[in-house]
């Protein structure tokens, strides 16, 4: 009887051109996946690449995480309030750097105006953009170093580095079977010089041996376009 009654309100709103709140829903659902995804595989460490000032980190313990938390920045502005952020939680750990597929130096592209649209590609966009170096290194050898022994860990491993994920991804390799779980934001229109299709980004994380858990929207265009999406992945064990 209820869910009549809603369908009814749904539908009437609709049709006067009363639309729901689209992203706000899109984030209610991510949070509600990534909770029970947390909390099937077991995950004891997020990794959370391209943290800018800590929102991510401070959703996942707003859903009741309380395991270990990695993240990882490289923008030295953005690092600094995120280390406001981890310093008081003795489980919430900071890098500033950048991860990839090779260990060294980059240029990371700067937006002052919206830092969470930094980038190592070069944006398509005609925004103010300052240029930073930045230290890049493999994930998979900063856990060894970090953490030692990885055996008892389960990962799960969230990237939102505006173009950079599959590097991101393959300088994980090393640690592939530790990680239970993925969030990856993907790009149906290309708004970074040189970025991967989401098809390719979604076929190598398959042939990792990830399966599609959920795509959330994260931004459309003026047409209505869906421009950027997320994806949560798992593996079956």
């Amino acid at each position: 009887m209820m869910i009549n009654i809603l369908k009814r309100v749904v539908f009437s709103a609709i049709r006067f051109n009363l639309y729901l709140p689209e992203n706000k829903l899109e984030v209610m659902r991510e949070w509600m996946s990534l909770k029970r995804l947390i909390d099937d595989l077991g995950i004891n460490c997020v990794i959370d690449v391209g943290a800018n000032r800590g929102q991510f980190a401070r959703g996942v313990r707003k859903i009741g995480f309380r395991g270990l938390i990695l993240s990882f920045e490289p923008s030295r502005c953005d690092f600094e309030q995120l280390a406001t952020a981890f310093g008081t939680d003795r489980l919430w750990r900071g890098f500033k750097m950048a991860l990839g597929d090779e260990n060294g130096d980059a240029v990371l592209n700067v937006i002052p105006s919206l830092s969470v649209m930094n980038s190592l590609l070069t944006p398509i966009s005609t925004r103010q953009i300052e240029t930073e170096i930045v230290v890049v290194r493999r994930l998979d050898e900063v856990l060894r170093e970090e953490l030692n022994d990885l055996s008892g860990y389960r990962f799960l491993l969230k990237m939102d580095t505006q173009g950079f994920d599959i590097k991101c991804f393959r300088g994980s390799i090393g640690c592939h079977d530790k990680i239970f779980a993925l969030q990856s934001e993907i790009s149906m229109r290309h708004l970074y010089e040189g970025m991967t299709s989401y098809l390719d980004a979604l076929a190598l994380y398959e042939s990792a041996g990830f399966k599609l858990v959920l795509l959330t929207v994260v931004s459309r265009t003026s047409a209505q376009l869906i421009q950027e999406m997320n994806c949560q992945m798992r593996r079956l064990e």
